[in-house]
């Protein structure tokens, strides 16, 4: 009835697939596990193939790396059962998390949600990252819900094989956003997305100077979909268009200050305003605000 479907990349997932097999051992219903490798290195090739041996887990090395967005549409297409579970390698689910994903069969898409340690990090290099998705990605689902479009994240969450071969992820040439773009094309097919109380825990954080180069690999990624998609919307370009002469007002902001600033104090009004920078710098002309 349910296939779990995990691509990685460098990284260990025999901990999240043994915690999964447990799981649906308890069940009494069909479970399948899908770990997709995603262009890893050697070792860590390695180390995941020992999942093999459950029973259930079918694990499958890709030559070169396809991308978050092919390989789980790769991965539906695959399944054997009706319902599919996407999970991201990198977290710790919780104890019912499947349990939970069974009730509602009916509803097409439902999502878990994140959450992070409660404990911050020794190492202040991960404090950014750390605050940021406690502060950000960490969201209840009462705040969720009421735009569930804008919200979508595609790291734990649980929809009907049949309806994702029919709205699978669009191919997305970059890094980041991909799963922002599919929540949003959902909205004019008035989709039921439910938000439920069943989070994995992000287990990996980034160290600030990588951090801040996704972040801004993301924003790039974003620039070309928004080109794409002009409806498309975030946090940013919703602020951006609402207030188009504060937004330009960035240019004008020291970089290398900002960010210095940024890695001092953890300030996320920081991040915001160096994305902010990055987002107008270049393609103004390109944006068309109202």
């Amino acid at each position: 009835m349910i296939s779990i479907c995990i691509p990685v990349f460098n990284h260990d997932a025999r901990p999240l697939v043994e915690e999964l097999v447990r799981q649906a051992g308890a069940l009494n219903v069909p479970v399948e596990i899908l770990l997709y490798d995603d262009g890893s290195d050697e070792r860590c090739k390695l180390v995941n193939r020992e999942v093999a041996t459950h029973p259930g887990v079918r694990y499958l090395e890709q030559p070169t790396t396809m991308g978050r967005a092919i390989i789980r549409n790769k991965m539906a297409r695959e399944a054997s059962h009706d319902l599919l579970v996407m999970l991201n390698a990198d977290s710790r689910p919780n104890p019912l998390l499947l349990q939970r994903y069974l009730a509602d069969p009916d509803v097409p898409v439902i999502v878990g949600g994140t959450t992070y340690s409660e404990t911050r990090p020794d190492d202040p290099a991960l404090w950014l990252h750390w605050h940021y998705g406690r502060a950000r990605k960490a969201l209840a689902p009462a705040r969720r819900r009421p735009k569930p479009y804008l919200h979508f994240q595609s790291n734990n969450f649980r929809v009907s094989r049949e309806f994702f071969l029919q709205h699978p992820f669009p191919k997305v040439d970059g890094c980041g956003h991909e799963d922002t773009l599919w929540g949003q094309l959902l909205a004019p097919t008035s989709t039921n997305i439910e938000y439920i109380d069943n989070p994995v825990e992000n287990l990996v954080l980034e160290r600030a100077e990588d951090f801040m180069r996704k972040q801004r690999e993301a924003i790039e990624s974003l620039k070309q979909l928004r080109q794409q998609h002009p409806t498309l919307a975030t946090r940013l370009t919703t602020f951006a268009d609402r207030y188009p002469k504060m937004t330009q007002l960035t240019e004008i902001l020291p970089e290398r200050a900002l960010t210095k600033y940024l890695m001092r104090t953890n300030n996320l009004h920081a991040l915001d305003a160096l994305k902010l920078k990055w987002w107008i710098t270049g393609w103004g002309l390109a944006i068309s605000y109202p």
